[in-house]
């Protein structure tokens, strides 16, 4: 005679159940399995670093593309990789193997990841600009694809580590400080080791040699962040939420319904605005980044490293957002910190128009700026713990709207509104930098127009912050606090368990 299995047995409690743990986690979630789940976001701040940063930099100022069709390539894979994740979240969702939901994903993701990364940073000498920007479109699109089957899966698992209001916090705080720890070392590391001035080239960011070398470094370290996050956390399957044989196969019509139903859940729709836009507003400013550092403020690579530095902020948020979590909820520590980043990223280039901040060259400037960086990374940080958190507590809201856990799916979801209209900021920014700004092709900082200099600063320090008051009034509307959710997770608890109902 055969006994039943504990999934059989838990299955058998009430028909409407469609996921299950295996094994029930008895206290909290162990330091170990924290450091390395948040090991994986690491991959992913340095790819992050590297489009945002280098890439169009590296195909418009150095290999001479336009920089109009490189932000068009940049946002054509952004797009593309947008449509994918909802698709892969639903899929890993529902997915039924015996390495669980994700990590069967993420481990196929490894190794095409790499390769991709890879071939976009070497591109054949002397392509003509169609077979430039052909070549430029493909790799990015290769590398954002196959990194979404480890990114997807990842952020979702992350969400079902916990159930409870304030460790899923402390879980996001681990991924998000590791994220920082790791990817300020690396970005100054780069700065100062790969990136290097040299007599022919009075900014290594200028160099053409360094790309090649930098490419083959960030496809090894991202491959191995990748492998040891998912081979380390293999072990924590059986705590994860499986798929029951209630749950039906899963098809590609039933994805999209899946998909589409989430925007039916209030508080994740505003959610998903609010990344809509602060998506398309970032993107827009992450065009001007490295411009601002290398034009308008005139750092040279030596002096951009020291920016790392705003780790500083980073560690601050860390430590306070425990506290602050205590005192208030997490969407309003979220509307309090976009506030801030709105009023400082203002604040910045309005203090130079108003000849506050010092000359250019002033060996003050850049502890001053650095400062300011470090509050801006106080504010960001605390933004992304709190969005992270609040995603998996309206997850929790689902299932007990519709018997439905969509990890996967709500993580893509957002993921696809972020990505999406980032794409769209990613144009416009090139747009402005070709016909509004005009910053020449192979301009040095020490040539460029005074005119050009201050549309630059007009754009990006005044005109793209102040957009950020719309998602900040989006928030606003944001209703799921600890006490609601406590509530709503007991009564899932007793919908799993009708047992619970009969002992009360």
């Amino acid at each position: 005679m055969t006994h039943p299995t504990k999934n059989q047995e838990r299955e058998s409690l009430h028909p409407t159940v469609l996921f299950v743990r295996s094994r029930q986690r008895l206290g909290k979630v162990p330091l170990r399995v924290k450091l390395l789940q948040g090991f994986g976001t690491i991959p992913g701040q340095h790819k992050d670093w590297a489009f945002n940063t280098l890439l169009l930099l590296y195909y418009s100022q150095i290999l001479g593309l336009s920089a109009t069709v490189a932000a068009f390539a940049l946002a054509l894979s952004l797009v593309i990789d947008a449509v994918s994740d909802p698709l892969v979240g639903g899929l890993s969702d529902n997915f039924r193997s015996s390495l669980g939901r994700r990590h069967a994903f993420m481990l196929a993701s490894i190794l095409p990841t790499g390769l991709s990364v890879y071939g976009l940073f070497q591109p054949p000498q002397d392509l003509n600009q169609t077979l430039l920007a052909a070549w430029m479109i493909t790799f990015t699109v290769l590398t954002r694809l196959s990194f979404t089957f480890f990114s997807v899966p990842y952020a979702a698992m992350a969400a079902e580590l916990s159930e409870h209001y304030e460790e899923r916090t402390t879980i996001m705080t681990y991924r998000i400080a590791l994220g920082w720890l790791v990817g300020v070392i690396f970005i100054f590391c780069m700065y100062s080791l790969m990136f290097t001035d040299s007599p022919e080239h009075s900014n290594g960011l200028l160099d053409p040699r360094h790309y090649a070398g930098f490419g083959l470094l960030l496809s090894i370290l991202m491959m191995g962040w990748m492998s040891v996050t998912t081979l380390g956390t293999l072990n924590q399957v059986p705590y994860l939420p499986q798929p029951t044989k209630g749950l039906p196969p899963v098809r590609l019509a039933s994805l999209l319904k899946q998909t589409l139903s989430a925007l039916h859940n209030r508080n994740f729709r505003l959610l998903f605005l609010a990344t809509l836009l602060s998506a398309a507003i970032t993107g827009t400013g992450q065009v001007f980044d490295i411009y601002m550092n290398l034009y308008f403020w005139q750092f040279g690579t030596d002096d951009i490293r020291w920016f790392s530095f705003a780790l500083l902020g980073a560690v601050l948020a860390f430590v306070s957002v425990g506290p602050l979590q205590k005192l208030l909820e997490k969407h309003q520590i979220m509307i309090y910190a976009m506030t801030m980043l709105m009023v400082m990223a203002m604040l910045k280039v309005s203090l130079r128009f108003l000849q506050i901040w010092p000359d250019n060259g002033a060996p003050n400037l850049l502890p001053i700026l650095v400062a300011h960086a470090s509050i801006m990374a106080y504010g960001g940080s605390l933004v992304l713990i709190m969005f992270a958190s609040m995603v998996a507590d309206i997850v929790d809201e689902q299932e007990h709207l519709t018997d439905m856990r969509q990890e996967g799916t709500f993580s893509a979801g957002v993921s696809l509104a972020g990505k999406s209209t980032t794409g769209l900021g990613l144009i416009i920014g090139g747009l402005l930098l070709d016909w509004v700004i005009a910053i020449p092709v192979g301009a040095t900082p020490e040539a460029i127009p005074a005119d050009v200099v201050i549309r630059l600063g007009v754009v990006d320090g005044l005109l793209v912050p102040a957009f950020y008051l719309i998602p900040i009034l989006l928030i606003r509307n944001y209703r799921l606090d600890r006490h609601q959710l406590s509530r709503l997770q007991h009564n899932i608890r007793r919908r799993r368990h009708p047992a619970l109902d009969h002992d009360a």
